[in-house]
């Protein structure tokens, strides 16, 4: 329970931070959002609600996109219970499987140039991508994450405060995908408060 529970988020915050420091577009955007929707609430006086984080739907973009590139948990293993037949394969009882996370979040047929960092992509793709089979940050069918709406509201409510609190320059450092995702400096950055 450690793993999830600690160790995701503030993984996938950081690896947000690493993908918009790497495309000033997204992050002028996603300021420009946030600080709107902070404008609005300084204006009226109203508190921050479960609408107010849905409405911010390039924030969400972001956040979904980050998982999609840099899945915190790459994949699961499973043990077949019984023979299974998969597209014309055979899995005899007993095998283990790895069903693997970042192979279809890196699969071309299913996402165009999926190792760019695009949060307009999730403008593109029709329906909920938390019930496609194609996104499965948190897993999938039974055993979905029941922290999928919790997680992304931290990272959202984050990312708010950064973009709209701070500006920052991060160091170069890169993504290490085993045996987790991680960063491989763990991302240094110098951060300064943004004048109000």
């Amino acid at each position: 329970m450690i793993i999830p529970g600690e160790e995701t988020m503030p993984t996938a915050m950081t690896l947000a931070v690493k993908f918009l420091s790497d495309n000033p577009v997204a992050l002028a955007k996603l300021v420009e959002e946030n600080m709107e929707m902070k404008r609005r609430k300084l204006e009226s006086g109203e508190v921050y609600n479960w609408t107010d984080y849905m409405s911010l739907s390039f924030t969400q973009n972001v956040i979904n996109e980050t998982l999609r590139m840099a899945n915190i948990i790459n994949g699961v293993w499973r043990k077949a219970l019984k023979d299974v037949e998969i597209k014309g394969y055979l899995i005899p009882k007993g095998w283990g499987v790895l069903a693997s996370f970042i192979a279809v979040h890196m699969d071309e047929d299913i996402y165009e140039n999926p190792y760019q960092f695009d949060p307009w992509r999730w403008d593109r793709i029709n329906g909920s991508a938390n019930s496609s089979n194609c996104f499965t940050p948190f897993g999938g069918g039974q055993r979905l994450c029941p922290g999928l709406e919790l997680s992304k509201l931290e990272i959202a409510i984050f990312l708010h405060h950064l973009v709209t609190r701070y500006s920052w320059t991060a160091e170069e450092d890169e993504i290490v995908s085993f045996p987790t995702v991680k960063m491989k400096r763990r991302l240094p950055i110098r951060v300064a408060m943004v004048p109000i």
